[in-house]
């Protein structure tokens, strides 16, 4: 597990920034964050390097727009506090568990981070992540790459 730092918040907020403007974009929330998941800028995003990106919030919108186009599908909105939250989170769980964007977002989809927003956006970051995977029924393991082979030495109890 990485070390929370200086260039991890400012990831996080960025990634936060982003999601909370993708409100005032005319399409819906599901769409942007599935655009936002497929997109190049993503990428970018998920090699955690803070001097590969210039962290200018319009900027990272107009990566996806340019990518994808413009639309007005959809209707469902989730606040700009909650697409903060939601935003930051995935970022800081990318970040500090070295996993990508793709695989935080299929761990703990969109739907429940809007639904447990209320309740858990005051919250420690670290707090919310055991209290996911808890909800999940999974573990840290899950973020490790090796855990299934760490599962069949400990199994075979020879190493």
């Amino acid at each position: 597990m990485r070390e929370f730092d200086h260039d991890g918040l400012l990831l996080a907020e960025y990634q936060g920034k982003i999601f909370e403007k993708s409100t005032e974009l005319k399409c819906s929330t599901a769409i942007f964050l599935r655009r936002f998941l497929h997109s190049d800028f993503v990428k970018k995003l998920d090699m955690n390097d803070v001097t590969s990106l210039t962290l200018d919030v319009n900027e990272g919108i107009d990566n996806i727009q340019s990518q994808f186009g413009e639309t007005d599908y959809g209707k469902t909105k989730y606040s700009k506090g909650a697409m903060f939250w939601i935003g930051y989170m995935y970022r800081y769980l990318s970040y500090t568990r070295e996993v990508t964007t793709k695989f935080v977002m299929n761990l703990f989809p969109h739907k429940q981070l809007n639904d447990v927003y209320y309740s858990f956006h005051t919250q420690d970051p670290e707090w919310c992540v055991r209290s996911l995977l808890e909800m999940n029924g999974q573990s840290e393991d899950v973020f490790d790459n090796n855990a299934r082979l760490k599962a069949v030495i400990s199994a075979c109890g020879k190493y």
